[in-house]
């Protein structure tokens, strides 16, 4: 079965050629496996149905979202263009009212999660999720590469910020990566062999942003699909704070990643520049996703 994030960016690719035949393969797709896949297939589902002139449908799959299953989006999200033909809708905007106080409360208590308890392995690895996402999200993506290495011991870092249900987001700011930097804090003097941290999309981002603005460090960046406007301002002080920690520098990214492929290559190049020990693997027909192969990271780990 596809991960949801798989599932979504090939959806994404059919839906550059139309909407319709990306609606049409996304709910072929739901309808074998429904309850494997949450509330961004749905948010999906609901646009593409709008894109291609099926208000009703997606105002059903909204229905499905929020009323039966009881989730809810970042208000943002719910002002979509491919939903505006659902704006004047009174059953559109009781919905959307409901959804935007779903995440007024979900806001007011939500606390960064981090899961590391104890040193229990010679080697740690620090995982950070990307937006709409989450920490078992991150667990997830990255526990195939360690195959139950008893060496290595997995640990997610989870934003405070909700995006969605059950999803969290990062700002590229200089107050959202501090989760991040706390957590490397924390175990910076727990007696590892070596820490590594790994990132995806925005995850990217924060994990450079504690490198470069704190006094933290590891031994190795794993950056995936890195979404890192960090470089837009600050491409030099994230080089001289790699350099400075001696870390090991490991960027990979899809072909067809149109987004991010120029922010792996502008890292990489600066790098280099530099003389830093730095690898870039541009993985041939993903786009924003992780390689399906776990072997293609085996060098780095």
């Amino acid at each position: 079965m596809k991960k949801e994030n798989d599932l979504l960016e090939e959806t994404l690719s059919i839906a550059e050629n139309g909407y319709a035949a990306a609606y049409s393969f996304l709910l072929q797709e739901y309808e074998k496996n429904p309850e494997h896949y949450g509330p961004q297939t749905l948010y999906f589902l609901a646009c593409l149905a709008g894109g291609s002139s099926q208000p009703e449908k997606a105002l059903e799959w909204l229905k499905k979202a929020i009323l039966e299953n009881g989730w809810w989006y970042r208000p943002e999200v719910l002002e979509d263009d491919d939903l505006a033909a659902l704006t004047g809708s009174p059953a559109f905007v009781s919905l959307k009212s409901l959804s935007d106080k779903r995440y007024a409360d979900a806001v007011s208590g939500a606390k960064e999660v981090f899961t590391w308890k104890e040193k229990k392995a010679e080697q740690l690895f620090l995982a950070v999720h990307g937006n709409t996402q989450n920490g078992q999200t991150a667990r997830e993506d990255w526990q195939p590469l360690f195959a139950d290495n008893p060496h290595w011991q997995l640990e997610t870092i989870q934003s405070a910020e909700p995006d969605g249900y059950g999803t969290y987001r990062w700002r590229y700011d200089r107050a959202s990566y501090l989760p991040v930097a706390r957590a490397l804090e924390r175990v910076q003097s727990e007696g590892y062999r070596t820490i590594a941290c790994g990132g995806f999309s925005a995850g990217c981002d924060m994990l450079l942003r504690a490198i470069a603005f704190e006094p933290v460090r590891c031994d190795r960046l794993i950056l995936q699909s890195p979404w890192i406007p960090i470089l837009r301002e600050h491409t030099e002080e994230v080089v001289n704070a790699i350099r400075q920690k001696n870390i090991e520098l490991s960027i990979f990214c899809g072909s067809d990643d149109e987004d991010c492929l120029p922010m792996a290559r502008q890292l990489s190049e600066a790098a280099s520049r530099e003389g830093l020990h730095a690898t870039c693997i541009i993985q041939q027909g993903n786009r924003h996703q992780f390689s399906q192969d776990p072997s293609a990271y085996n060098h780095v780990l």
